[in-house]
């Protein structure tokens, strides 16, 4: 496992909490009562100027990352709190792109800590971090905060916190063991951050967006569906920057001009300026001039191997954000094959996201994950030689990412953010001068 000094440090409070992340719960163990309690006592208000909720099954990361740099491009303090991390707890608290220091993280989750003993509650890892976020927040008067969904939408911990507007990028299948075996059921579980009377957008099609607008109606919520109420038109691309025109709910229209895209970036930039524009009416948004997301680690992190060759660092694990890897590495090299270094939790559907990586694919090293449940990937690898593609075990990382950097292919690692992180540390200390 990654060696993490800050969560080291705050072992002797994160160990009082259950980490349903690490061991993965073959069902909902948790509701909302926890997380209300806790952030009942900050009141309705707690403390910040507005706030946002990002759920959705993938790109959830990307919209509040552009969320923050918009926020940031307009002179307003923003936060986010993301999950999950990669290398560092500290990733999960962002101020103006910035992670909060161990010290300010530490300082929240004794408070959090000190009122779950007064109410007799024991909090899960993702509560006690959530509401250490709200308060942290508070703290700094953020004019934004920005909350990404952990695992679902009904049930989670940042969905007791009051809100100003919500976003809803997409559904697939995925955590069905938790949310449901059908799209409707998931879309159902996540429709809930579209909260009563509120203001939400959403990217969402087919029967999800049908299950989310029936939601929406019955709670009194304005929703704003892209490709409907919001538009991106006249796209083009000119090697990697992406140009179009925003067509906001409101009758706006903003040039977009975004450098440097990544494919599914435009789509996650027109979620979060239709959101923020809804939020802030007196701002100007200078999407000519696009901001780039907050960088975060291992979304389609172009690094670089010890040889200085591209790495391709990945945390996809879903069909549609696998597809998109695949998509992107077609995109930027069109005429060559990569090896593809995977693992994956036990509860993904690895193999249809791996079908979408077949055509890209030369060969594949598949690896056991550290710190989570893991398919075996021997399984995996029986799977790949029945469709014939080339495929070795080896279950130590270290060894595998060897034997990755051997290959004269392009290289890309991605199934698990567990595994995306380890890669990303161990390519960095073998670069490091």
């Amino acid at each position: 496992m990654l060696h993490d000094p800050a969560a080291e440090r705050l072992a002797p409070l994160l160990s009082q909490l259950e980490n349903y992340e690490r061991s993965r719960p073959d069902k909902r163990v948790w509701d909302l009562v926890n997380a209300k309690a806790l952030i009942a006592p900050l009141g309705a208000d707690p403390g910040h100027g507005a706030a946002i909720q990002v759920g959705g099954s993938k790109g959830k990361g990307t919209v509040c990352a552009f969320l923050g740099a918009l926020a940031q491009q307009a002179g307003l303090r923003a936060g986010a709190y993301l999950s999950p991390h990669v290398t560092t707890i500290l990733e999960r608290f962002l101020f103006d792109g910035a992670t909060l220091s161990t010290d300010g993280i530490e300082a929240q989750l004794r408070v959090v800590l000190q009122r779950a003993d007064r109410l007799s509650i024991r909090a899960t890892f993702f509560e006690a971090l959530t509401v250490a976020a709200v308060q942290a927040f508070a703290a700094a008067r953020t004019d934004l905060a920005i909350y990404e969904v952990g695992l679902g939408g009904r049930f989670d911990a940042t969905t007791a916190i009051p809100l100003s507007a919500s976003i809803l990028t997409g559904v697939e299948l995925e955590h069905m063991n938790v949310l449901g075996s059908t799209v409707s059921a998931i879309a159902a579980e996540k429709a809930w951050v579209v909260r009563a009377g509120g203001v939400a957008f959403t990217a969402a099609r087919g029967d999800a967006l049908a299950v989310i607008e029936r939601h929406a109606r019955e709670v009194g919520a304005t929703l704003y569906v892209l490709g409907t109420d919001l538009h991106l038109v006249d796209a083009s691309w000119s090697g990697t920057e992406y140009r179009a025109r925003l067509l906001l709910p409101s009758g706006r229209e903003l040039k977009v001009r975004l450098p440097d895209a990544r494919g599914y970036e435009p789509q996650a930039l027109a979620l979060a300026a239709g959101a923020f524009a809804t939020l802030f009416p007196h701002l100007e948004l200078h999407l000519d001039q696009a901001p780039r997301p907050w960088a975060l680690p291992c979304r389609f992190e172009v690094a670089a191997s010890p040889d200085g060759a591209a790495f391709v660092l990945d945390g996809a694990h879903t069909e549609q954000s696998l597809a998109a890897v695949a998509e992107e590495l077609r995109r930027r090299w069109p005429d060559r094959k990569a090896v593809v270094l995977f693992g994956s939790a036990v509860d993904k559907r690895w193999r249809q996201g791996l079908s979408a990586l077949l055509p890209i694919a030369d060969s594949f090293v598949l690896t056991e994950l550290t710190g989570t449940v893991g398919e075996d990937p021997k399984v995996i690898a029986d799977w790949l030689a029945a469709q014939g593609s080339a495929q070795t075990v080896i279950r130590s990382i270290p060894e595998a990412l060897d034997a990755v950097l051997k290959a004269p292919c392009l290289r890309v690692c991605c199934g698990s953010f567990y595994l995306a992180g380890e890669v990303r540390a161990l390519l960095a200390a073998r670069t490091r001068p």
